[in-house]
């Protein structure tokens, strides 16, 4: 069957380098951005909206309020419209920072909602499952978002910089339900991330790593890249393959690589 675009679920991993940004746009038309990038690269998260076309975000979450993955609301909140926003409601109290400050000036406040474990989002024809956290701990990366979505047949698991303790409890908690067709690799492919009983689990058939070349924290790890290769799982690296754009008829998902020169 050939993908005709329209009236289908289109996933973006956008190459913002050292940080992470996904836009989805439901085969109904609604549009939601998970996380964006970071505060310099954030601006291609806009640059890639702009050439996309898209003029209104739906619903823009961010999965835990890291730098990398908060930066860039600061500027598509005030240049583009966004009907409601939200995140996993973390304590922020970082010794009186100016970027928490002001992410909670900006952000958390008007349209804004905290998810939780067991929401259940529905948009456009497709269901977004907030699988963590339901409670949450001292480590931000362990209270991350972690978000299955599903179009009919086909499944998608945002991970966020989920670590192998929540990994742990989502096998406790899910079990074989975490299975899907394509995985966002925590953590940016760290070696607290991504164990092999959680990739039994998920077993999917594609996954994604967002990452800048030369990160000064050498993710991804050896370690994690040997594993994805020995499970056989396609994987994509955003600063090597660029953005990657996952199709969906709700039957079978298909890859695309577009390259944007920001």
């Amino acid at each position: 069957m050939a993908f005709l675009w329209a009236g289908e679920l289109k996933v973006y991993f956008l190459d913002v380098g050292e940080g992470e940004s996904i836009f989805i746009e439901t085969p109904k038309g609604k549009k939601v951005l998970i996380d964006a990038g970071n505060i310099i690269t954030g601006y291609r998260v806009y640059q890639f909206l702009k050439k996309e076309g898209v003029g209104e975000i739906d619903l823009l979450i961010v999965t835990h309020p890291h730098p990398d993955h908060m930066g860039g609301v600061f500027l598509i909140l005030q240049a583009i419209k966004v009907k409601r926003w939200c995140d996993n409601g973390q304590l922020i109290d970082r010794n009186g920072s100016d970027l928490y400050r002001w992410y909670k000036e900006i952000f958390r406040k008007g349209n804004y909602c905290v998810l939780k474990g067991g929401d259940i989002l529905k948009m456009g024809g497709v269901e977004f499952y907030i699988l963590n956290p339901f409670e949450h701990e001292g480590d931000w990366n362990t209270n991350s978002l972690v978000i299955k979505m599903r179009y009919r047949k086909t499944s998608f698991l945002f991970t966020s910089d989920a670590n192998i303790r929540t990994e742990n409890k989502l096998i406790e908690r899910y079990g074989k339900n975490l299975k899907s067709d394509v995985l966002k690799v925590g953590h940016h492919g760290a070696s607290d991330s991504t164990s092999e009983e959680f990739l039994k689990m998920v077993k999917p058939s594609y996954a994604v790593i967002s990452i800048n070349d030369n990160n000064i924290r050498g993710y991804p790890s050896e370690k994690t890249l040997k594993l994805l290769e020995d499970m056989n799982i396609k994987t994509y690296i955003t600063y090597r393959d660029g953005t990657v754009l996952f199709v969906s008829d709700g039957e079978r998902v298909e890859v695309f690589r577009r390259l944007y020169n920001f």
